[in-house]
C-alpha cells in the first residue's frame, strides 16, 4: 500500500450514529424474526395441531435477538472509519469480516447524501457514491454528521472538477 494511504488520519463516524446504527440492527432483527415466524411457525400450526408455539419463548427469542442486534450495531459503529485522501475516499469497516476499500476520485459517477427520518432527527446523513466499471458500483457511509457528509460531497466532486 502506497505510504499516503498509512499517513492520512481515520475519522469515526458521529456517536450519535451509534444509537442509529443500533436501533436499525434492533428493526431490522425483529422484522426478520417475524417474517420468520409468520413463514415457519404458523403455517406448521395450522397442519399440526400438536404443534403450538409458546409465546413466552418467542417472546425470550425475539429478546436475545434484540441484544445481539444491539451489541452488533455498536459493534459496526466501532469498527467504521473513513478518510479522504488525495487519491479518493477510503472506507475501513466490518465486524467479523473486515474491509479496506478505496474508492479512487477517477472512478466517480455522481454521489448521494441522504437522510432519513431518525438521521434528520440526530443531525446526520449518509453519503451515497457511485463509481463505474464495477460490479458492485455503489459503496455507502451512514452515520456522517450532515455538514461532514455535504463537505465530502463537495471535497470529492470539486477535486475531479479540478481535473483530479
Amino acid at each position: 500500500m502506497n505510504e499516503t494511504h498509512a499517513l492520512v488520519p481515520f475519522e469515526s463516524l458521529d456517536p450519535k450514529a451509534h444509537w442509529s446504527l443500533r436501533l436499525a440492527a434492533m428493526v431490522w432483527t425483529t422484522f426478520a424474526l417475524l417474517a420468520l415466524i409468520m413463514m415457519v411457525l404458523w403455517p406448521l400450526s395450522v397442519f399440526w395441531d400438536a404443534f403450538n408455539p409458546n409465546a413466552a419463548a418467542v417472546l425470550i427469542g425475539l429478546g436475545v435477538a434484540n441484544l445481539w442486534a444491539w451489541w452488533f450495531g455498536g459493534a459496526r459503529w466501532r469498527s467504521t472509519r473513513f478518510a479522504l485522501t488525495e487519491h479518493g475516499l477510503r472506507i475501513q469497516r466490518g465486524v467479523w469480516w473486515r474491509s479496506d476499500s478505496l474508492i479512487p476520485r477517477s472512478r466517480l459517477q455522481h454521489i448521494d447524501v441522504h437522510r432519513g427520518p431518525l438521521d434528520r432527527r440526530l443531525g446526520l446523513a449518509g453519503l451515497w457514491v457511485y463509481t463505474a466499471g464495477t460490479e458492485l458500483g455503489r459503496m455507502g457511509l451512514n452515520g456522517l454528521p450532515a455538514a461532514r457528509a455535504e463537505a465530502l460531497r463537495d471535497a470529492l466532486v470539486q477535486a475531479e472538477v479540478d481535473g483530479g
